[in-house]
């Protein structure tokens, strides 16, 4: 009966791929062959799969198996970056983290539609909206198994200092539940999402769930790197994006009211202008200019973590930012926020230090503490090399998210 089932599959995959090359070009490639498993992985843009995810969806090409990605925007960077993995993409109407009473029907249908011709063994949607239309459309198809991968909640579950609206926190809410009733696993790369979810009875007794207590991060990509010497001063880093949620505002603030305090440091600051209403713009950087060296866009931070004793990244939310994993991964201390992504960045105090979320006198405070006791940063970057082999190695991650993807 298997062999006949195989034989069944097969011949149905071979009339797939005859028939879906006329409106999707982009699966002229995929494989036939039954031990080969085809994934379907929906996201809210194509750079955000390819970073937060690359690894992992390496790990699934190299384990012979095909992946197809669809975000509502593909830059050429990513495409590319997905392209030397073999991996093809396919983009979808824009979509927000809200409801979208017009965008939002078409991404299903047209997921839907993909999934009915590519017929994926797995769907997995990532990010709280990316995850509801994948698995929509993914049941809407007859998907046998869909994942649901979160990394965040969204604004609805958000901790003070903000204050989401009753609406919002509504609309989160029934999202995710429908979401959770529709897949068959939950990954969470914050496990604090996950009890708190948990808590408010939102996941169902039959889902397979996967908690972590963060991402992960390929420590070949980023090794332990020696401190730079301390006879110049203490260096602090915030490297990433020019975004009020990660804390940049503060940073500069802390930085200001730094400069009162005797001692021989530098603040540097590195990252892309972002646009939007939670963007830092470069008109108002220029005010703190006196206090932080703005060093501009990297494409790699690792020279600039490499050059710095302490990483300092006060974000907001629930998600843990991919930058202040890589350094802890290089070794290196970390001042961060007490806010649910973040706190599990710091591990009893030892590779590092918490403040409250938007809190500039308290930053100030942490980053003084180095500034004035530079004999804790050694210690310090020791045990953030230790917690990255630990918890963050994406590889041993990835490893437990193949199972979860049934691979």
């Amino acid at each position: 009966m298997r062999e006949g089932r195989a034989r069944a599959g097969t011949h149905a995959r071979n009339q797939f791929s005859q028939s879906a090359v006329g409106e999707f070009p982009w699966l002229a490639s995929a494989h036939p062959e039954t031990e080969r498993r085809r994934v379907a992985l929906v996201g809210p843009s194509g750079a955000s799969l390819a970073s937060t995810l690359g690894t992992l969806i390496e790990d699934i090409v190299g384990q012979g198996h095909d992946v197809i990605c669809f975000a509502p925007a593909f830059n050429q960077q990513a495409v590319r970056a997905l392209a030397r993995i073999g991996v093809q993409s396919l983009p979808l109407p824009p979509f927000r983290q809200g409801l979208s009473p017009l965008a939002d029907p078409q991404s299903v249908y047209r997921l839907a539609r993909a999934f009915r011709q590519m017929r994926p063994d797995v769907v997995v949607g990532y990010s709280p909206k990316g995850a509801a239309l994948a698995a929509m459309a993914g049941k809407m198809a007859g998907a046998e198994h869909v994942v649901t991968m979160l990394a965040e909640l969204g604004r609805g579950f958000a901790e003070p200092p903000e204050k989401p609206s009753p609406i919002a926190r509504a609309f989160q809410k029934t999202l995710l539940r429908l979401t959770f009733r529709l897949s068959d696993t939950a990954v969470f790369f914050n496990e604090e999402n996950y009890k708190m979810l948990l808590r408010q009875n939102l996941l169902p007794p039959r889902l397979r769930l996967f908690p972590f207590n963060g991402g992960g991060v390929d420590l070949q990509e980023f090794p332990e790197t020696p401190l730079p010497p301390l006879d110049r001063g203490v260096m602090f880093l915030f490297a990433g994006p020019l975004d009020r949620r990660l804390g940049v505002a503060d940073y500069c603030e802390a930085a200001r009211l730094m400069r009162a305090k005797s001692g021989n440091y530098r603040c540097l600051l590195a990252g892309p202008e972002l646009r939007g209403s939670h963007g830092f713009p470069l008109t108002e950087l220029k005010r703190y200019r006196d206090v932080v060296q703005y060093i501009g866009p990297q494409a790699d931070p690792r020279p600039l973590m490499t050059r710095t004793h302490a990483f300092v990244m006060p974000a907001l939310g629930d998600a843990v930012p991919p930058p202040l994993i890589e350094a802890i991964a290089l070794g290196r201390p970390v001042i961060t926020t007490t806010s649910r992504g973040c706190r599990g960045a710091v591990s009893g105090g030892t590779n590092g230090m918490l403040v409250p979320p938007r809190d500039p006198t308290a930053l100030a405070s942490a980053m003084t503490r180095l500034l004035l006791r530079p004999d804790l940063i050694p210690s310090m970057a020791r045990a953030s090399r230790s917690l990255a082999e630990s918890q963050f190695d994406s590889r041993r991650i990835n490893a437990q998210l193949l199972n979860a993807l049934g691979l």
